[in-house]
């Protein structure tokens, strides 16, 4: 969750590095979620995936 928050003050502050970091930290905190939920549902990893890859992709795109 502080991964969104901060990608998207990065995005209206125009802080590029603020933005990127964010970034970074949303993936790592998909992964390690995705990595997780493995373990107990497969399914539910896949749209743990499917859901932070769009929230990247949103984040860049607006």
């Amino acid at each position: 969750m502080s991964g969104v928050v901060m990608a998207n003050l990065g995005r209206v502050l125009s802080l590029l590095p603020l933005h990127v970091i964010g970034t970074f930290i949303l993936v790592i905190g998909g992964v390690v979620g995705a990595i997780e939920a493995w373990k107990t549902e497969r399914k539910k990893s896949i749209v743990i995936l499917v859901l932070i890859v769009s929230m990247i992709a949103f984040t860049f795109v607006i």
